[in-house]
């Protein structure tokens, strides 16, 4: 497969990748707006309160078996097989702990009609670890086309029975068998879609349990920092302003929602050229690049149009959460310019780089979070998250170059022309909010002027392009992609 080749299915892969996320999202939306309308809010308390039981206990078993076999071209029968026996055991021991921790975890959570629910939820991580691990070879083969098919169609099929069961039940059983019944759908059509089918082995498997415990490591790390901070805020601020700054999170996060996605397509195509050292090299800077050109000028452009974006969204009432989201989009940018790096270790067997920079990123953020407090009070929460991104993109760019033997300027040298196109457009977007455009209505400000800005950043991003020669890096692949895309409309009946 050519650079090129491969340059162009990574950007369509991230596409159709962002598509699945916003689908899903969607599917989710219309699924509350119906079924809010039909059910008491009291019966989404007690599900979200026994998924709540069921993640906590699943953090603690999230080994990523799976990632052993997307790290890898050449994986044999016998490793999905091994995968999916270590999946099957998982799935086992996380449901036998609900079932036995149901009782008690009902009455910690003073809620008696807990443990049905929490018994029946159970199920779900054991029809989890049934699944095929043959749909691996989707994302492995950058066929994610076939994987929007599948997570779409489960999720379909979990909202029709989720809106069957909400007319004939009424309470919140409906909710645990439409999401019993998405799992169920997930389980079929994988092995429908993929001709793998399991054997149980446990041959090798010092070597998958060895690499992914240090998935699971940092998946513990990342989800104590994260509880650690929500336990200190909830205890110290009243649940309005509480509810103020996650609001400021969610909104802001709709940034990073479109960019992890990409990560996975930039994975496969790692594994692809991971044994041509000048390829990889290549593939990694283009793909950081590329994320990057995408999630830097959406991050820092919601902030620039954070007040009438809010305000649009939530009403007067949401003003208080302004000031958090102009803060937070900055951790939405920095991360942006190197989530890119996070697969390139996985690749090459350092997965505990990934479980270190997570340890370091999390005690920055409450050391600022805790000191912060006594100076900003409770703007040191995003201002944490600002410091923890901080620590994080330094850390990557030094191990990048120490591991992966690139050069200290190769990530800057595909980063700069995107920041400063994005310079360029947050002062000509700073420059119509402060002037012609001041006094327009909220929703006309965006309607006019977030086209403009995105025509002065692609505008901008090409003609530094052009004056730098037109290097390899983002802009290539993407247009690339869009010619190929162009073509392939072109060739349709």
């Amino acid at each position: 497969m050519t650079e090129g080749t491969l340059g162009r299915r990574i950007a369509l892969g991230g596409l159709v990748l962002v598509l699945l996320r916003l689908s899903l999202k969607l599917i989710g939306l219309v699924s509350i707006v119906i079924l809010f309308r039909l059910l008491a809010p009291e019966d989404f308390g007690i599900v979200a309160l026994a998924m709540l039981v069921v993640g906590f206990v699943e953090v603690f078993a999230e080994f990523g078996f799976d990632q052993s076999l997307l790290r890898t071209k050449d994986s044999t029968r016998e490793d999905y097989d091994l995968v999916w026996s270590l999946n099957a055991i998982r799935g086992v021991v996380v449901g036998a702990s609900l079932l036995a921790g149901a009782p008690l975890a009902a009455h910690f959570l003073q809620e008696p009609r807990l443990t049905p629910v929490i018994m029946c939820l159970a199920l779900a991580p054991l029809l989890d670890g049934m699944q095929s691990v043959g749909i691996v070879d989707f994302a492995k083969q950058l066929k994610f086309q076939r994987e929007f098919k599948l997570k779409v169609s489960q999720k379909l099929i979990s909202f029709f029975i989720t809106l069957a069961a909400a007319l004939l039940m009424r309470d919140y059983w409906a909710l645990v068998v439409g999401l019993l019944a998405g799992k169920v759908a997930g389980l079929i059509l994988g092995y429908l879609m993929h001709p793998y089918r399991p054997r149980f082995t446990l041959t090798g498997w010092r070597r998958v349990v060895g690499f992914s415990m240090w998935i699971l490591v940092n998946n513990i790390v990342l989800f104590a920092g994260n509880q650690t901070d929500k336990v200190v805020v909830q205890r110290a601020f009243d649940a309005q302003m509480v509810g103020i700054v996650r609001i400021a999170e969610e909104v802001s996060g709709i940034v990073m929602e479109l960019v992890w996605p990409i990560e996975r397509a930039l994975y496969a195509g790692y594994v692809t050229v991971a044994n041509e050292v000048e390829k990889f090299h290549r593939t990694l800077c283009n793909g950081v690049g590329l994320v990057a050109a995408l999630g830097v000028p959406l991050a820092l452009g919601l902030g620039m149009f954070a007040e009438p974006a809010v305000l649009m969204l939530l009403g007067e009432k949401g003003r208080a959460a302004i000031p958090f989201v102009v803060v937070y989009v900055f951790h939405g940018a920095l991360r942006s310019c190197v989530c890119g790096v996070f697969p390139a270790f996985m690749v090459i067997n350092r997965p505990e780089i990934n479980t270190q920079i997570t340890f370091a990123n999390v005690i920055v953020r409450l050391a600022v979070l805790f000191l912060g407090f006594h100076h900003i009070g409770l703007m040191a929460v995003p201002w944490s998250l600002v410091a923890g991104s901080m620590v994080t993109v330094l850390m990557l760019w030094w191990r990048s170059s120490t591991l992966l033997n690139l050069s200290w300027l190769a990530l800057p040298s595909v980063l700069w022309r995107c920041y400063a196109a994005t310079g360029l457009m947050l002062l000509v977007g700073h420059a119509a909010l402060q002037g012609p455009a001041r006094d327009w209505p909220g929703p006309l400000q965006l309607l006019v002027l977030v086209p403009c800005c995105a025509l002065v950043y692609v505008g901008s991003m090409l003609l530094l392009w052009w004056i730098s020669r037109r290097p390899a890096g983002p802009e290539q692949v993407a247009l690339t992609a869009l010619r190929s895309w162009l073509a392939s409309l072109r060739l349709a009946p």
